[in-house]
């Protein structure tokens, strides 16, 4: 009779230790959450200013956006950026809540990047410095956002045709939008595969994520060719046909009329 050898009669308790996920895995989710949002419209039905911004042209949005932006940053009387300030959060005032989280968490992070970066002219007597700056990122970064959050990705594009944009610079932000909303849901994807593969404590985390990226650079190089392959197959020939809509409306009217108004405002204040 042959007997059992002590390790076969042990009962098999295995118990794996806690282990915290580490900071730079943190960090990777939340940016791939973050990348997986590009190019994702919010709703605008409950929003009465989205509704009437939707009636404008993509293309003169464009270019009432930037303008915006640049009598802000043109202007040394502080009146004109306070003027705008109180304009944005009229309009954040009059947007559903998950539309003001999406605009003013970024904002808020753009404003503490600034005021970190300015607090130190405080010391050389410029007091006011921090302020302006903050005011000034939050209108635009605000601005910005909205834009991008209300007005789909293909409109954009639409947009950009409409105001003699070169096919090769519309063709490079078409596909930088698209590919980093796939890439995006491709590292969400990757980490939680990660995280179901990591039982117990692993010491070896930070090297999991090198991979991670490795995997992720790989994948995306595999779908930059097959899309390549794919346009070209169904005669992509690198020129972007748009439908022109007609840019002779009441919208648009009152918008370009708001733009020269805001513009001379500004010229105005100096």
């Amino acid at each position: 009779m042959a007997s059992l050898p002590a390790w076969l009669g042990e009962p098999e308790r295995y118990e794996p230790v806690d282990d915290r996920s580490s900071f730079i895995e943190h960090n990777l989710a939340h940016l791939g959450g973050m990348l997986e949002q590009v190019g994702a419209p919010l709703p605008v039905t409950h929003s009465p200013v989205d509704r009437a911004l939707c009636a404008v042209s993509p293309s003169l949005r464009i270019i009432g956006v930037p303008a915006a932006i640049v009598c802000v940053n043109a202007t040394r009387n502080m009146l004109f950026a306070y003027v705008m300030l109180a304009v944005v959060l009229v309009m954040l005032a009059m947007r559903p809540a998950r539309m003001i989280v999406a605009i003013v968490k970024p904002a808020l992070a753009v404003c503490v990047l600034s005021f970190i970066l300015s607090a130190p002219s405080v010391f050389i007597g410029q007091y006011s410095a921090p302020v302006r700056l903050v005011v000034k990122a939050f209108v635009a970064v605000s601005l910005v956002i909205a834009l991008a959050r209300t007005v789909p990705w293909n409109h954009l594009i639409a947009g950009l045709k409409g105001v003699g944009c070169p096919d090769s610079v519309i063709y490079v932000c078409d596909v930088t939008v698209q590919f980093i909303d796939i890439l995006g849901r491709s590292m969400v994807s990757l980490l939680d595969a990660l995280r179901l593969r990591s039982v117990g404590r692993d010491s070896h985390k930070l090297m999991s994520a090198g991979r991670v990226m490795g995997a992720l650079f790989l994948r995306a190089n595999t779908q930059a060719k097959q899309m390549a392959e794919a346009m070209v197959c169904r005669g992509f020939n690198g020129h972007y046909h748009v439908r022109r809509d007609p840019l002779v409306t009441v919208p648009n009217a009152i918008y370009a009329l708001v733009i020269a108004a805001m513009i001379a405002f500004a010229v105005y204040c100096g």
